[in-house]
């Protein structure tokens, strides 16, 4: 068992010792997973599914002048993200920098390594709807979703697709499992479109039952939750002025009925404090002959933020659902609907600069987009919560990081 080698950092020195990375400085150690690093090579057939995976995507590249397999080129992409690499050229130094790691691993024809042009063209030409498939296979394979667990669902906007002077811009949907911060599976939205039948076409295709969907207030539609019914699972939908008359309704119920369950849950943090009061309500306004099919409860959420100012804001939201659950289980389920930005659009603008990067051409985009969605779910699978840090601890370790995808 060889040592991972950790990049040079000013005012850090680490050290290693078979798995265990310590730092000097603090004594924290961080525990990375195990990799032989001895002369033997790490093989195609050797990786898993995402390797093999890639290869049976459609290469519409024309035969002639073909030196590398999508299968390489992809893989190698996915790499230099987990390195923090973003942009295409970006990537093509990504692979000059570790050309002779990486020629040694995948032994390519020739010791030849796919260029910048390469790279942007495999990208460019890629199916979007086929790297979905891979995506959601992969998550069959990695992440257990089990009964009653939430399920999110939340649109994102690539800001560097929006040309000039124009509104066509990429917005992909994901649908996302809030206990494992990870990715189920992506679709995205159609020209001229919104996220409402791109949403729906996500739940009716999910395959877990008896999950429970959070979603913004657009998607409290009548359609929408046939799909999850149909599916066999939950709901918990804000009503919102988009839905006046039943808006109307639930807070009548809220406000005038008592409540069946209650729960206050308290936090403390960034200078403020944040009270959520949480009460369940019995439906009892016959809302399902209105269209409003499963619904049983109305769930009020009353939220109360104490600044330091001493300025203090009072919200409330009204959700609808055909869940029977304890009000503890509501709020702290609504509150985590919002991991979904923390925890992956956050993570994709800020560590992996998606938002910065003026990548528009073809499939290009979604493609990048959705390995670095990968990569997200790659290194939470894989016990890394940082995922800035996952990348600095693994920087120029290509050993390291195949075996993260075996």
């Amino acid at each position: 068992m060889g040592c991972v080698n950790i990049p040079y950092q000013k005012m850090l020195n680490y050290r290693c010792s078979g798995t265990r990375v310590f730092n000097d400085l603090d004594n924290t150690v961080y525990t990375l997973p195990s990799v032989n690093l001895s002369n033997s090579q790490i093989k195609e057939k050797d990786l898993f599914d995402l390797y093999s995976e890639f290869s049976k995507l459609s290469d519409t590249r024309r035969a002639q002048g073909k030196r590398h397999g999508i299968q390489l080129v992809l893989m190698i992409v996915t790499l230099g993200i987990m390195n923090g690499y973003d942009g295409n050229r970006a990537l093509a130094d990504f692979v000059e920098r570790n050309r002779q790691s990486l020629i040694s691993n995948f032994k390519p024809n020739k010791n030849r390594l796919p260029s910048l042009w390469t790279i942007m063209r495999v990208m460019v030409m890629t199916d979007f709807n086929e790297l979905c498939h891979i995506l959601e296979e992969w998550a069959k394979h990695h992440v257990i979703v089990a009964e009653k667990d939430w399920v999110s669902l939340d649109g994102k906007a690539i800001k560097g697709t929006f040309p000039e002077k124009m509104h066509k811009f990429v917005n992909l949907v994901s649908l996302f499992a809030l206990n494992k911060k990870q990715v189920l599976s992506v679709g995205k939205v159609d020209y001229k479109s919104n996220e409402i039948p791109k949403v729906q076409e996500l739940i009716e295709k999910f395959p877990a039952k008896n999950v429970v969907y959070r979603m913004d207030a657009m998607h409290c539609q009548q359609k929408t939750i046939k799909y999850i019914l149909k599916n066999d699972s939950h709901y918990v939908l804000e009503a919102k002025q988009n839905q006046k008359k039943l808006l109307k309704k639930v807070k009548f119920i809220a406000e005038y009925l008592p409540a069946i369950s209650s729960d206050v849950m308290k936090e403390k943090n960034r200078g403020r404090i944040e009270i959520r009061k949480a009460t369940v309500h019995r439906e009892c306004l016959d809302l399902e002959y209105y269209g409003w099919e499963g619904i049983k409860f109305i769930v009020k959420v009353e939220r109360i933020v104490r600044y330091k100012s001493g300025k203090t804001s009072n919200e409330i939201a009204y959700f609808i659902t055909n869940l029977e659950e304890k009000a503890s289980f509501f709020n702290k389920g609504i509150r985590d609907h919002w991991k979904i930005e923390n925890s992956l659009h956050y993570v994709k603008d800020v560590t992996f600069n998606e938002d910065r990067l003026k990548i528009r051409t073809g499939n290009a985009p979604q493609n990048m987009s959705l390995l670095r969605t990968l990569v997200i779910n790659i290194f939470r699978n894989k016990g890394f919560s940082n995922i800035v840090q996952a990348t600095r601890l693994l920087s120029g370790n290509i050993p390291a990081m195949l075996a993260l995808v075996i």
